[in-house]
């Protein structure tokens, strides 16, 4: 079981969960500043921060990885979940650092009328995490309570369904905009794309999650 693992593996875990959620801070400021209109010429330090954070999440996973190389105590199958699991959290920062250097180096200027469903998605999605990495600590601490009641799941599943709500709206509105070309509509609707992807990110671990805690339910 998860809660086995001892403090080691959890203190690597939430090592890399709390780079994940710092680059997303960053990521969150960084979108406040660019949607109030920031120029990206002057946006690169704030990208800046952002790749440092996502890199130092690949070296908080890498080092989890060469500890498992080294450690043999825990059940493979128990590895194998917690790297999944961490591999998933992973690409929420790859997502941040992958939205902010196209805002930048594409020179996006997102119109004002879409702007406030941006950040809106940005915010939801910040709760989502925090619910996202709760889950993950009683998963380490108290497996049973996930058992008992997965609430918490499904108020990340929530969240990512208020999230598609936004995304879908935002879409009609984009594509229903006689000012906009196609090809503008299409750029645009890249962005908001990859930004709810970061919420489908966290449903999808929630569902793993689920999962694990079904395959292991005696």
């Amino acid at each position: 079981m998860f809660k086995k693992t001892g403090p080691k593996v959890w203190n690597m875990v939430d090592q890399h969960l709390g780079y994940v959620f710092e680059c997303y801070c960053a990521f969150e400021k960084f979108m406040e500043e660019f949607l109030d209109g920031k120029p990206a010429s002057e946006m690169h330090e704030a990208y800046g921060e952002i790749d440092r954070l996502e890199s130092a999440a690949d070296d908080a996973r890498r080092k989890l990885i060469h500890s498992f190389l080294k450690e043999g105590s825990l059940l493979p199958s128990t590895r194998k979940e917690i790297l999944d699991v961490v591999g998933r959290m992973d690409k929420i920062a790859n997502k941040c650092q992958d939205i902010a250097c196209k805002l930048v180096y594409e020179n996006v200027k997102i119109p004002r009328a879409y702007r406030p469903n941006l950040l809106e998605i940005t915010r939801i999605t910040k709760e989502q995490y925090l619910l996202m990495k709760r889950a993950l600590k009683i998963l380490f601490d108290d497996y049973d309570q996930l058992i008992k009641d997965e609430s918490i799941l499904d108020d990340i599943m929530a969240k990512e369904y208020e999230v598609d709500k936004i995304e879908d709206a935002t879409t009609q509105a984009l594509y229903s905009d006689e000012n906009l070309g196609l090809a503008e509509k299409n750029h645009y609707k890249y962005f908001l794309g990859n930004l709810a992807d970061i919420s489908d990110i966290l449903e999808d671990i929630a569902d793993h999650i689920q999962i694990i805690v079904v395959l292991r339910k005696v």
